[in-house]
């Protein structure tokens, strides 16, 4: 019997060995700091800002720089040529081209909005993972908290079992006591004890659970010195929809989709107008030629000759087109019916996620009736623990029903540990389908 108290002992100096408190609120900071989705979201969003710039949509002129240098050394035997002979041809040049689109439809401007709704896209999808991190964290925090209170009653019903123990070690030593009723003392402190062992292993393997949501690495134990509490809630149904319909992510995701495909039918609709741009270049060329002959004049070869151009060009052009078999027409016509498909996918998303909404607002408030009658329920437990507890000394009370009224304790005790904790749930669920994590992060 002494091994179960020394393994009790340790089980319960591991968790007293703790040197850093953890509240929800760091463990909030901890996991936005930490967690490698959201890094990644801020370098999307970076990457959508440096891409947003009018340079990108179309609105500032290219210019191309363009070198060449050419050489040819020809031997040409065709009787017909001008030149006949061996010849070397050559020539170094630089060019500066540019083109300015200056009208395209409007297209430039709206590919400037869809620039800035990219920027937008990608914040949106940082605030929706956050928004889900938070739920995570949330729960996975209020599970630890629950698991001590279990544990905290498993413990408490340990104590109790071992001073039943006490007491009945002490009224054998006067000879009103005997074996039987010693083993039975003896196996209920042994049933507690692996109750208590059991309970501690799920408490270890909740924070593991919230170490592994906040990405904290090694050997790392922190204190949890929250209470499992809750303050009851009045549930105003109405402000919680309206508060969905501009919160949730869900719907600001499908907006977001809505408003670049109405970008999509500007665009298909610009692609009617004609497209105005000037285009210009400026050039010089450097020529060198030699004739590897004999002038039959003067006998001697002839000179390397050299010669430069210089060019220049300025132009404007319009591309109307006039008739493309109604492709245009189809495309601007199906961006439109995708606008209809986008409009009915919202309707259809806001009456799922108002269903969700009722019925965890439903749940929210049974499990509010959960509480109270768990809450009247301890208080009777309690009271009828200690009664028990002095008719047993007293002779009155048999050792069956004395444990039977413990575990009536327990379950009680447990009862309200868990009405709390599934509120405490089914209200963060509520916050993570309204959007109220995200809004905060």
């Amino acid at each position: 019997m002494k091994l179960y108290y020394i393994i009790i002992s340790m089980v319960l100096s591991t968790a007293l060995s703790a040197q850093e408190g953890l509240t929800l609120e760091k463990a909030l900071s901890i996991g936005l700091e930490n967690n490698y989705d959201i890094k990644i979201a801020d370098v999307d969003i970076k990457i959508a800002e440096n891409s947003n710039t009018w340079a990108r949509a179309g609105k500032t002129p290219t210019v191309d720089l363009q070198g060449s240098f050419t050489n040819n050394l020809v031997r040409d035997n065709n009787p017909a040529s001008f030149l006949q002979g061996t010849y070397y041809n050559g020539s170094l040049g630089v060019s500066a081209n540019a083109n300015w689109v200056l009208y395209n439809g409007g297209r430039i401007k709206l590919n400037k909005e869809q620039l800035l709704l990219g920027v937008d896209q990608r914040k949106l999808e940082k605030a929706t993972g956050i928004n889900a991190l938070f739920r995570a964290i949330y729960q996975g925090y209020y599970t630890i908290i629950f698991q001590q209170e279990q544990l905290a009653v498993l413990e408490q019903v340990f104590e109790l079992s071992k001073k039943r123990l006490d007491y009945e070690n002490a009224k054998r030593d006067f000879g009103a006591s005997n074996s039987f009723n010693l083993i039975q003392f003896e196996s209920s402190v042994m049933a507690d004890s692996n109750s208590v062992i059991s309970q501690n292993q799920l408490l270890q393997t909740a924070k593991r659970n919230l170490y592994q949501i906040l990405n904290i690495k090694g050997n790392v134990e922190y204190r949890f010195e929250e209470k499992l509490s809750t303050i009851p809630e009045e549930i105003d149904e109405e402000q919680l929809k309206e508060l969905m319909n501009e919160e949730n992510y869900t719907l600001k995701s499908l907006e977001m989709i809505a408003a670049l495909n109405e970008l999509n039918t500007k665009i298909a609709q610009s692609a009617t107008k004609p497209i105005f741009s000037i285009s210009g270049s400026l050039g010089f060329a450097e020529n060198g030629f030699k004739f590897f002959a004999e002038n039959p004049q003067t006998g001697e070869g002839f000179p390397f000759l050299d010669s430069n151009r210089y060019t220049g060009n300025l132009s404007a052009n319009i591309v109307y087109n006039l008739y493309d078999g109604g492709v245009r027409s189809d495309d601007i016509q199906n961006a439109k019916l995708r606008e209809e498909i986008d409009q009915l996918s919202i309707l259809e998303a806001k009456a799922e996620l108002e269903n969700q909404l009722d019925i965890l607002i439903d749940n929210y408030n049974n499990q509010l009736q959960i509480l109270s009658i768990a809450s009247e329920q301890i208080k009777l437990s309690e009271r009828n623990l200690t009664i028990t507890e002095e008719r047993f000394k007293a002779g009155q009370v048999s050792l069956i029903d004395f444990r039977n009224v413990q575990n009536q304790y327990l379950n009680a005790a447990f009862g309200k540990v868990g009405a709390i904790y599934n509120l405490l749930n089914t209200k963060s669920e509520i916050d993570f389908l309204v959007g109220v994590f995200g809004s905060n992060g």
